[in-house]
């Protein structure tokens, strides 16, 4: 599996995108407790007022709190707003 990830990362550098791009995991990035940034997602499960879920290839994650807006989706990335008072993940099955 070794030289599978090394052309991975190979063909990212070549192209010019972040890493996470090739693999299976997710990176999470929040600012303060008002907006989360979810790169190398599959979906949006749920969308309320009070709270959203995003699809990642092994887990799901809940994001509990209030006034939640998406500022952002692509097919890499997802940007929330909103006030968050929870995060929960969960593994896919």
């Amino acid at each position: 599996m070794g030289k599978f990830n090394n052309l991975r990362s190979k063909l990212a550098d070549d192209l010019d995108i972040p890493n996470d791009a090739f693999s299976d995991n997710f990176d999470l990035k929040m600012h303060g407790n008002k907006k989360i940034i979810i790169e190398n997602h599959l979906g949006i499960t749920v969308y309320e007022n009070n709270q959203v879920g995003i699809k990642t290839v092994e887990n799901n994650i809940m994001i509990k709190g209030s006034k939640f807006i998406i500022e952002e989706i692509n097919n890499y990335s997802v940007i929330i707003k909103g006030n968050i008072d929870e995060i929960i993940f969960g593994k896919r099955e």
